[in-house]
């Protein structure tokens, strides 16, 4: 059962039964109006590779090469550690161009192209461009990287409404976003055929029990973006924590939710 709270052009809704780390945030992808449910203290993990690309899509307005410059991979493989594999990712030795590297960060979560990007730029320039985003500074991969609600919020509108790169930039920026590779989450739960710019983060902990064994312990699964609905798009971030050991049924968590927002939308515009 979903309950809602109207301000204005805001809607906070929440599911029972549901643990989610904030409120799911459900507002007007062009509405720039903050709500007090987004200024909660919990936040979201490993989100930190999208504004990575804003700081080179916004390097690029001075500098248009950054984008074709060529860079060879000397980063280690992290990707092991994670518990959706990207499908396509950098190897170490070959040469890749900064474009390259952010499409294969972008749509299939490559930590291999996020930390060389990270480690290919201007430092200034990158933390430049976070502070411009309200954001805090990316810490080296090694830690935990945070960003709230809000943060995403506010990250999706300035590519929305194209107030801080160039409109052709920003349309670059969410044609990259609605290319992910996972769908088993928002755009499970609209109708085939709608586009939806989005990024989705997973955090997975484990608790050792003796010997090699494990079990896990927290599961963070998030799935935020635009939803083009062809009347009213709009962004929709769902947040959840579990220690449900099957994925599918977490992901099928944010599909219904998606798809129960998605009929709510269609019902009221």
């Amino acid at each position: 059962m979903l309950d809602d709270t109207n301000s204005s052009n805001l809607k906070a809704l929440r599911l029972n039964g549901y643990k989610f780390i904030s409120p799911l945030l459900f507002c007007d992808a062009g509405n720039s109006e903050e709500s007090t449910d987004q200024k909660l203290e919990n936040k979201i993990k490993q989100l930190v590779d999208k504004p990575i690309m804003i700081g080179y899509l916004n390097a690029a307005r001075s500098d248009p090469g950054i984008l074709s410059k060529k860079i060879t991979i000397t980063e280690p493989d992290t990707n092991g550690e994670l518990e959706i594999k990207p499908k396509d990712f950098a190897k170490s030795g070959n040469t890749y161009t900064v474009e390259e590297l952010i499409e294969k960060m972008i749509k299939y979560s490559d930590n291999i192209s996020t930390n060389t990007l990270m480690h290919n730029i201007d430092r200034q320039v990158l933390d430049t461009a976070f502070k411009d985003l309200q954001l805090s500074p990316p810490t080296d991969r090694s830690t935990q990287d945070y960003m709230t609600a809000g943060d995403f919020s506010y990250f999706f509108r300035v590519l929305y409404n194209a107030t801080y790169l160039r409109r052709e930039l920003s349309e670059k920026a969410l044609n990259l976003l609605s290319q992910v590779d996972f769908k088993e989450g928002l755009v499970a739960g609209v109708p085939q055929g709608v586009d939806v710019a989005h990024k989705f983060g997973l955090f997975t902990e484990v608790q050792p029990v003796g010997g090699d064994m494990a079990i896990l312990s927290k599961r963070e699964l998030h799935d935020c973006g635009i939803v083009y609905h062809p009347d009213n798009p709009y962004l929709l971030c769902v947040m959840t924590k579990s220690n449900n050991p099957n994925l599918a049924n977490v992901e099928g968590t944010i599909k219904n939710i998606s798809s129960l927002v998605y009929g709510e939308v269609d019902r009221n515009y």
